[in-house]
This record gives C-alpha cells, structure tokens and sequence, in this order.
C-alpha cells in the first residue's frame, strides 16, 4: 500500500492534475466506494460490441463474471491476499 501513496505523491510533486482510477462495474459496490472516496469525477462510459460474423452491433455485458460469486463468500484476508496476486493480470 506504500508504494500506491508513495506513486500519488510522486504525480503531485510533479505537476500532474489527475488520475484515473480505471472503470468499475455498476454492480461493484466495495469498489465503487472506495473510488469515490478519492472524490472522483464520476461518469459513465458505453461499451459497444460488434459481432463480425452477423455484422451488427449486439446487446449485454461482455466477460465471464463466474468468480464473482465465489470471492463474495471469502474472508478479507483471503481476498487481500488474492488481490495481491491476481490484480496486475485482471485489473
């Protein structure tokens, strides 16, 4: 977590105005928490996925969402240390 406040500083001494914090599903409540806890500039972003085969614009949510589920039931320690683990290839 160190290193996470030490990259903050880091922008502000040197004259940056803004970060972003990355897109967050509506669902993702924890999330979505504790990014507006960093008083973003919220706004919502429109996806749109063309099928090539049919050649046309198609409707729904895009990715597999199966371990949501699991990582609901998880302790917090367990979480963080998935986290720790996983972010940097799913995030």
């Amino acid at each position: 977590m160190a290193q996470r406040g030490e990259a903050i500083r880091w922008l502000c001494r040197n004259g940056f105005r803004s970060l972003d914090l990355g897109r967050t599903e509506s669902e993702n409540e924890g999330l979505l928490q504790f990014k507006r806890g960093w008083r973003p500039a919220d706004g919502k972003v429109a996806y749109f996925k063309y099928d090539l085969k049919a050649k046309r614009f198609v409707c729904g949510k895009s990715g597999p969402k199966t371990s949501y589920a699991v990582f609901k039931m998880l302790p917090v320690p367990v979480l963080r240390i998935a986290g720790n683990l996983l972010y940097r290839h799913v995030g």
